[in-house]
């Protein structure tokens, strides 16, 4: 897909290599959407991760042990992937932008967007919210809890990432159902 370069007005505060791109997977998809992404919009951008639980000579994943190869496990590819992700851009990315290997992004477009938005705040852009149980302490829930999902992904800024990341880990040995839980993602 062509950058569109006629009368184009390009995206004042943000370049490309602010952000941090991250996309869950799965075996089954390695062939089709996960390649599909890889060869167009991800192929142009400098920061980029393909998390999944199973490597695959053809693109560069990087292993979450243990995920899981179904669609509960996208959460936990998604949160540990987080945690690398922060540990190796943390000076520099301003947004970490999560998505499925599903999802089709115009990055310039995508930057024009995100020129009204300051990384410096704690900000969840994008996506649509699910309204679930939250779980607590493995089994016990809250009710109502709302959060991004899906769709054509979403934005996590810099700074929420910064207060996010000390408590990645301690979230799933304290917080996080075991796998045989329904809605574990």
């Amino acid at each position: 897909v062509p950058t569109p370069r006629n009368k184009w007005i390009s995206a004042k505060r943000y370049v490309e290599s602010d952000i941090v791109f991250i996309i869950y997977t799965g075996a089954p998809f390695y062939q089709t959407r996960a390649l599909a992404t890889r060869d167009t919009w991800l192929s142009r951008v400098t920061h980029k991760y393909f998390f999944s639980s199973t490597p695959y000579p053809s693109l560069p994943v990087t292993v979450i042990e243990g995920a899981g190869e179904n669609y509960m496990s996208n959460m936990k590819k998604l949160y540990k992937g987080l945690k690398i992700a922060y540990k190796e851009h943390n000076q520099t990315a301003k947004f970490y932008f999560l998505a499925g290997c599903d999802t089709f992004v115009n990055v310039p477009h995508l930057l024009k967007r995100l020129d009204e938005f300051n990384h410096t705040k704690a900000l969840v852009i994008g996506g649509h919210p699910f309204n679930y149980p939250c779980f607590r302490k493995k089994t016990q829930t809250i009710e109502g809890v709302q959060y991004p999902s899906g769709g054509a992904g979403f934005f996590l800024s810099a700074t929420l990432m910064e207060m996010m990341y000390p408590k990645i880990e301690q979230f799933f040995q304290d917080e996080w159902p075991t796998e045989k839980s329904p809605y574990n993602d």
